[in-house]
This record gives structure tokens, sequence and C-alpha cells, in this order.
């Protein structure tokens, strides 16, 4: 690992960074309230389903890429590379795929023993068309949510935490690595709520499972081009089994 790749906190450049543990929580929690108050017009109000389908992404992803902004640009470095380690290499590209594809294979074996069977089975009885489709079940989950959601989680939580942990390097690392997964999780613990008890379960357990993965490997390569990667190939793996 290069230390072009490192994170800087306590060097020389971490006087530049003013964003912290503070900053990730008004994310956290404004993204939280956007999407129960959309949540609460979609079911008072009666919108179109392409409107619902947008709404619903964009009142969780415009608070966090706000806040990643104002963190960049007011109190940080003002690079997303420099700031949250928004940087690819070749190596990620294989990183990313062994880990998205080692991570859904063990998240199906943890939901086949907990619920006997899993979400690779499928089980939707209609697929959205047009813009629903297209955005709702491809672009969102497989593309806009693993680039938006890794630079917050990954990128500002994680290091947020890190920098905040009063520890040797390895154990505040490890301390990040395991709260961005815990916010991770619980951040897609209500999308499974909606369903039932069990649903909320498995929701919670398999993005907790993929956050210690993901945090792990940013950690480790020191950018999340890697964490990006698995977030595509572990989403695009259930989208592909839903569609097929």
């Amino acid at each position: 690992m290069s230390t072009t790749d490192t994170p800087s906190f306590g060097g020389a450049d971490d006087s530049a960074v003013r964003w912290g543990v503070t900053d990730a929580a008004v994310g956290i929690l404004l993204a939280a309230a956007c999407s129960l108050g959309w949540a609460w017009l979609t079911r008072t109000v009666v919108i179109d389903e392409w409107l619902q389908v947008l709404g619903a992404y964009l009142a969780v992803w415009v608070p966090l890429v706000l806040v990643l902004c104002i963190a960049d640009v007011a109190r940080g470095r003002r690079s997303f590379a420099a700031d949250f380690g928004l940087r690819f290499r070749f190596i990620d590209l294989l990183w990313g795929v062994g880990t998205g594809l080692l991570v859904r294979g063990l998240v199906t074996v943890i939901e086949l023993a907990w619920t006997g069977r899993t979400s690779l089975d499928g089980g939707v009885l209609a697929l959205p068309t047009g813009f629903a489709f297209w955005f709702g079940l491809v672009l969102a989950p497989v593309l806009l949510g693993p680039l938006i959601e890794e630079t917050f989680y990954r990128g500002l939580v994680q290091r947020a935490v890190q920098r905040r942990t009063r520890a040797r390097a390895a154990v505040a690392a490890s301390v990040a690595v395991v709260v961005s997964a815990l916010v991770f999780g619980l951040a897609h613990l209500a999308q499974g709520a909606a369903l039932s008890p069990t649903a909320a379960g498995v929701a919670f357990v398999s993005t907790f499972v993929f956050g210690l993965a993901a945090g792990a490997l940013a950690a480790a390569t020191g950018r999340i081009g890697g964490a990006i990667i698995a977030h595509v190939v572990f989403n695009g793996l259930l989208v592909l089994a839903i569609v097929t």
C-alpha cells in the first residue's frame, strides 16, 4: 500500500480536516428524517409510481451527498480523493469483485439457515416497468447507490470514527470498521421492517456483514474503490436474480 493511499489522520495534512463524527451523525439523522417524511407523504398523498421511486432514493441520497460536499469544501481538503479515499486502481476491481461474490455467498448461507430460503430465490410476481424498473431496480441500487453510500459510510463515517478513536492504529481501524458497518446495517433495517420482523433481521444482518467486508477492504487499501465495486457486485447479483 502506497503512502498516497493511506489516510493521513494525525499527520501534517490532518490540520486541514475539520469534519468528523458530528458531520457523520448529521448526515445519518437527516437521511433518516427525510426518508420517514417521504414515506409519510406517499401514504398521505397520491403520487405517481415513478415519483415515489425517485423520491424514496433522493430522500436518502440528497442529505448524504449534501453533508459530504459541505464536509469536503468547507471543512476538508476540497478533494473527495484526499478526504474520503475516492480512488480506483485496477487491483480494486479484482478485490471488489471477489469481496462482493464472497459476501453474497455468505449472506445467502445465513439467509438459508435463518429462514429456509434466500433473497436470490426471487419471488417477485410482477416486475416494475419503465422508469421504476430502470432507475429503481437497476441504476439506483447497482450504480448510484454503491457510489454514494460507500463514499459516505466508508469514506466519511469510517474515517471519522477512526480519527476519533484514541487507540493504536490497528485498534482504531477495527473499531471504525465495526461502527460503520453497524450504522450501515441500522440504516437498512427500516427497509425490511416495512415487511416483517424476519425481513428486518435479514436486511440488518446482510448489510452489516457486507459493511464489515467493505470496511475492512477500505481500511486495508486506504481507498474506497474496492468497496464500491464490491457493493456493485453484491447488489447486482440480487438484482440479476430478481429480473431472471
